[in-house]
């Protein structure tokens, strides 16, 4: 299985410029598919588990210690719960368990979404899952869920992953909903007749 830059990032729950970076600095390798004009990098479970067990121990290593567990993971089999380097032993069984886990969710994260005319909805609604996610932190969970009251919690959160895992292109959604911009309005006097 191969991943996204995106994807990547939110298996390993790191920023995408971080996961960038890693490739951009050959701490780890991607493959380059033609996708459209456009070229798209690609990146496997060794890379994962490496982004992962990166961000646990990443700081106890040099760069030079970071090349080699790099490539010891690549060497290993799916199954393998220790990489050992040197005299470093290394358990995978704590950062695997968390790449399951967040494969498990990224799964769900896409069955929550219904793809309409290349735009992605919460399943079973009209709400352009990009335009919940927008709105996301600068409004809390909680007052996401006021402003759309037919949705469900895990909904929100859903369509929050799925705009990191899958960002949107082109022009963003405005990080406040109507309903708050005008009550802020509202609140200001704006519209008082004075």
């Amino acid at each position: 299985m191969e991943f996204t830059v995106t994807e990547a990032s939110f298996l390993a729950d790191r920023s995408a410029t971080d996961v960038q970076n890693a490739v951009d600095k050959k701490l780890v390798k991607s493959t380059v598919v033609k996708v459209g004009a456009r070229a798209q990098r690609l990146l496997g479970r060794a890379e994962l588990r490496f982004l992962t067990m990166d961000r646990e121990i990443g700081e106890a290593l040099s760069g030079v210690g970071k090349r080699r567990l790099y490539e010891e993971l690549s060497r290993l089999p799916e199954k393998a719960t220790t990489a050992r380097f040197g005299a470093l032993v290394v358990d995978l069984r704590k950062s695997d368990a968390k790449l399951k886990r967040r494969l498990r969710l990224l799964e769900t994260v896409k069955g929550s979404i219904k793809m309409r005319a290349g735009e992605p909805f919460i399943k079973g609604t009209d709400i352009p899952a990009y335009q919940v996610a927008a709105l996301y932190p600068a409004a809390s969970i909680e007052e996401i869920l006021e402003d759309f009251p037919s949705l469900k919690r895990d909904q929100v959160e859903h369509a929050i992953d799925f705009a990191r895992a899958y960002p949107k292109k082109g022009r963003p959604y405005p990080s406040t909903s109507l309903k708050r911009g005008i009550s802020s309005l509202v609140k200001t006097g704006v519209f008082d007749d004075d």
